[in-house]
């Protein structure tokens, strides 16, 4: 069973959020909260598809093995997200990715066919999953953009601008919470210079760096910079 403050937080999630009170005590019957420990697996890349997650607390990345048997990072998601739904809405029968929690993790499990037939008896829940589903596809879009068209400083830059919130104007202390590795994978970087960058925006005086904190010095010009694409 899940317990009442993660039955909130379901509620007002736009997956979710449509449905009627039956519709969502439905979903509560196929859903179970499940725990994992660091580096432990929650599906493996080409295993049948049968639930979809939504992160309570943690951070789960979601990554492909190339032909030469590297790891290489789609997305991370942290709290507040899911994942695995957009697989389920294209039909596909097999998870594309393989998802293995980054540290100790929380996640609601939900019975994938399930929560399909839900949809199919609702209208208002398939359109609000279609606005989901574009938003989605703008974002990866973006982020292909973002990896093609621009190098590693804006890369970096752009990346821990999007862990800060947007009213935020000033110096930021942001805490990484997963390592610097598994980033540099996240954006395409080579870790070596993933560091190598680091440094040079530490010596352009646009960051700091204190162990896992990275200091943003001025967030306001770090958007204009990466508006501009000055970086």
């Amino acid at each position: 069973m899940l317990n009442a403050p993660v039955v909130l937080e379901l509620q007002k999630y736009h997956l979710f959020k449509a449905m009627n009170d039956n519709e969502f005590n439905q979903l509560l019957m196929c859903s179970r909260l499940k725990s994992f420990a660091a580096d432990q697996m929650l599906f493996q890349q080409g295993a049948d598809l049968t639930h979809f997650y939504y992160v309570i607390d943690g951070a789960i990345k979601l990554c492909r093995s190339t032909r030469k048997g590297d790891e290489k990072i789609i997305e991370v998601i942290q709290a507040g997200k899911s994942f695995a739904e957009g697989v389920l809405f294209a039909g596909a029968p097999k998870y594309p990715v393989s998802a293995i929690s980054m540290k100790s993790s929380i996640v609601v499990s939900i019975d994938a066919r399930k929560y399909l037939n839900l949809l199919k008896q609702s209208d208002s829940l398939c359109i609000n999953m279609l606005g989901h589903l574009s938003l989605r596809l703008h974002w990866m879009l973006q982020e292909l953009d973002k990896q093609t068209l621009h190098n590693a400083s804006f890369r970096i830059i752009d990346y821990f601008l999007g862990q800060v919130a947007e009213d935020e104007k000033s110096a930021y202390d942001l805490y990484l919470t997963i390592p610097k590795r598994d980033i540099a994978s996240r954006l395409s970087i080579k870790p070596e210079t993933f560091s190598r960058t680091l440094k040079s925006l530490l010596r352009k005086g646009l960051i700091g760096i204190e162990d896992n904190h990275i200091i943003l010095i001025d967030v306001g010009k770090l958007r204009e910079m990466v508006e501009l694409e000055e970086i």
